[in-house]
């Protein structure tokens, strides 16, 4: 049985947080990482070791767009760690930003996605640090990368 497009989606955005979560509670932080899925049903991660956000974040972009131009990507997912827009910010500042595009959603005026997920990162006296997410603020915009 083959998965539906929002299910493919969706499993990608699990496997990208929980990616970033772990991450976050061995370090207090992550690094910028970009996820496909391809037409076969394959994940792709492509990491890099720059410790400069900015920079690391610009050099998947690149990484990106050399996978779009060899094919078959049905999804992607650029995440990010980041202070959440004051427009979007209720209490918890810091978050968790998925760049999310789909292949099936290319030819739609509301065509991407951006997921902040809010987290706070708790620690229990003599426990390991844990990380605590909020519900997800989605904001959408015309894609950028995954476009006909």
């Amino acid at each position: 049985m083959s998965m539906s497009d929002d299910e493919k989606a969706f499993m990608l955005l699990e496997e990208a947080v929980n990616k970033a979560q772990l991450s976050l509670e061995k370090t207090k932080y992550f690094q910028p990482f970009l996820m496909l899925l391809n037409e076969a049903g394959k994940i792709e991660v492509f990491e890099n070791e720059l410790k400069d956000s900015m920079e690391s974040y610009a050099l998947l972009e690149e990484t990106l767009k050399e996978c779009i131009e060899m094919g078959d990507i049905e999804v992607m997912v650029l995440v990010v760690d980041t202070e959440i827009p004051e427009k979007f910010v209720e209490d918890i500042p810091h978050g968790i930003r998925l760049h999310l595009e789909e292949k099936s959603q290319a030819g739609k005026k509301i065509s991407a996605r951006f997921l902040y997920v809010p987290y706070e990162l708790c620690q229990v006296p003599n426990e390991e640090m844990y990380v605590k997410l909020h519900t997800p603020i989605a904001v959408g915009f015309p894609a950028e990368y995954l476009i006909r």
